[in-house]
């Protein structure tokens, strides 16, 4: 029933592309080697780590060891979610002996991965990457987050994306590692500008997506669920983490192939 509401709520989807082949990685990426590093991936509400599965086959691809975690997105905390979903995958990640460990995220895994990084750090060089994350909060938490039946769409984790005084946004202290927000958006939008600004992807408005700490920024045309299957997201995801910057000039058809 949730998932119903929530396709009629917040997603408009388009066709899934297709898994990336090693024969048509992007040349510009072609020396990228991920060994002894390891990528965990967290979703967004709602979703599962099948959900992250079209950007950890791309990223396998590399070389990088990914772990996809599954966490119960809507049945307890921001802070619970961090502590028994994301801490065990950092151990596993660690006890393969892994000298870098990043954090590649969807929507509010963004978040969840900020709570894990106020008491733990990650090794050095290691990056996160997020993908259109609710950094300065939920539209729709600010405009609905008293009521029940939202509370009961979403649950206790998505209720408090706000800067109220019973939000977590505010709680959140600036994390040391790098990081880089892939901004998805629209040149249309299901909702009224009041109900979520423009420029947004849908569910996230842009502006809600930005770090005060962030290494980089990059905006691209995409929509938010789709946007983990989207060639543009996957190479820039790569570049930063070998670069710790994403590549803003355009990107030729002779440096990415298929691209």
């Amino acid at each position: 029933m949730r998932l119903f509401l929530f396709s009629l709520l917040l997603v408009s989807l388009s066709a899934c592309a297709n898994t990336t082949d090693k024969t048509m990685l992007p040349v510009e990426l072609a020396a990228v080697n991920g060994k002894n590093q390891c990528i965990v991936l967290i979703h967004g509400l709602w979703r599962s780590g099948y959900a992250m599965k079209p950007l950890q086959e791309y990223l396998n691809n590399y070389g990088f060891t990914t772990i996809a975690i599954n966490y119960p997105s809507t049945e307890t905390s921001i802070e619970n979610l961090a502590t028994n979903f994301v801490a065990p995958a950092v151990d596993e990640c660690q006890a393969q002996g892994m000298k870098r460990i990043h954090f590649v995220t969807h929507s509010m895994g963004g978040i969840v991965a900020r709570m894990y990084l106020q008491n733990h750090s990650l090794p050095e060089n290691s990056r996160v990457v997020m993908l259109s994350p609710p950094n300065q909060g939920s539209e729709f938490s600010k405009r609905f987050g008293d009521t029940s039946w939202y509370e009961w769409l979403v649950g206790p984790a998505a209720i408090t994306l706000t800067k109220d005084s019973n939000g977590v946004i505010n709680s959140l202290k600036p994390i040391k590692e790098e990081v880089g927000i892939i901004a998805a958006y629209r040149e249309w939008s299901l909702w009224p500008s009041s109900w979520l600004p423009e420029p947004n992807d849908g569910t996230v408005a842009v502006q809600n997506m930005r770090l005060a700490e962030m290494q980089d920024f990059i905006l691209l045309e995409a929509g938010h669920a789709m946007m983990r299957h989207d060639e543009k997201v996957k190479f820039q995801i790569v570049h930063f983490l070998k670069h710790g910057r994403f590549k803003h000039t355009m990107l030729s058809l002779n440096s990415v192939n298929n691209l």
